[in-house]
């Protein structure tokens, strides 16, 4: 972006969308402040899901070398809304984590630990991006370990 929309932003924070990157209040999880987080906007489409790809250039699937077929890598979108009870974090910001899907249905969503049915497949993704700013600030949690906190 600008450095001079950045600056302004900076200077007078408000919700707003800059560079494919989406400013909100934190909310209950840090009253006063600020998340930054992926605009759903700028998210990529679902890729193939193969051990090793990367989706939205920042998260890789690490995963056993044999993955059933017709599975995609892609957003979790608005899925999330039926997952908000097992995570702590605001449905926007669920919505950028990556899913796995198969024949468009939800299957997993491995940065909750989550997922459908009898799911056998133990996939994990990792974030990634090639040039990281900082690390992921969040590890998934349940709403339980976030509420005995």
């Amino acid at each position: 972006p600008e450095p001079e929309a950045t600056a302004r932003l900076a200077a007078a924070p408000r919700p707003a969308t800059l560079g494919g990157v989406r400013l909100m209040p934190a909310g209950r999880l840090g009253p006063g402040g600020w998340l930054l987080l992926r605009e759903a906007a700028a998210l990529a489409g679902a890729i193939p899901a193969r051990p090793g790809a990367l989706w939205d250039r920042r998260f890789r699937l690490a995963a056993p070398a044999a993955l059933p077929s017709g599975l995609m890598l892609g957003a979790l979108g608005p899925a999330a809304a039926g997952l908000r009870r097992r995570s702590a974090l605001p449905a926007a910001v669920l919505a950028t984590l990556p899913a796995l899907w198969r024949d468009g249905t939800l299957v997993a969503v491995p940065a909750l630990r989550y997922s459908e049915g009898s799911w056998p497949v133990a996939c994990r993704t990792e974030f990634a991006p090639a040039l990281p700013l900082a690390a992921a600030p969040f590890a998934p949690e349940t709403a339980e370990a976030w509420a005995a906190q």
